[in-house]
């Protein structure tokens, strides 16, 4: 019923929507420009800040200095991840329940080798207990490290990720002193 729509002759004549129209030039500097995918969000979010407008030496700088801030800060979390009471203990928990776990897969083979696969009866039960007592210790292993040393490892991440670079500095120097300490009291 519309006059523009009735000016044209022939049927099937409809306008394009002004939502499919492409920009005539590219964003102004001072406009962000957001991906439309959330891959692409993501991987905008992991790459940290833009560094499409510096030079190659530029770029190359503020990349060293985010990786060896990376660096402190790993180091500082690890020094504060083995200062934990807890944290020793449980690390040689998961360390006992692998070894032992390596071990009963050493049985089962060494019990195949020995008696070979058609042996049948005891033996082929033992062995099968073996493995399946090795895939319960390394699993359980697993699962122990994730559930009781990972909540550890990330509070201590967290927590050197809240410090300045001086609180990180310190304590890393005061590792390295107890480090030197334990190294002359064994020199002598």
């Amino acid at each position: 019923m519309n006059k523009r729509n009735q000016e044209h002759a022939g049927s099937g004549m409809t306008r394009k929507s002004a939502g499919s129209a492409k920009p005539a030039r590219a964003a102004a500097a001072s406009v962000r420009v957001v991906p439309a995918s959330a891959k692409d969000k993501r991987k905008q979010l992991e790459r940290g800040e833009d560094l499409s407008g510096l030079s190659r030496e530029e770029k190359k700088a503020r990349k060293a200095e985010l990786r060896r801030q990376e660096d402190l800060i790993y180091s500082a979390s690890n020094v504060l991840m083995k200062e934990d009471p807890e944290y020793k203990p449980r690390r040689t928990k998961f360390w006992v329940v692998m070894a032992l776990g390596l071990v009963f897969i050493l049985i089962g083979w060494a019990l195949l080798m020995a008696y070979g696969e058609d042996s049948g009866g005891m033996y082929q039960k033992i062995e099968f207990a073996a493995i399946a007592m090795a895939y319960v210790c390394i699993i359980g292993g697993f699962i122990y490290d994730m559930v009781r040393i990972r909540p550890i490892r990330n509070q201590a991440r967290a927590t050197a990720e809240g410090m300045s670079e001086a609180k990180l500095n310190d304590v890393i120097e005061r590792a390295m002193a107890k480090d030197a300490e334990r190294k002359a009291r064994k020199g002598k």
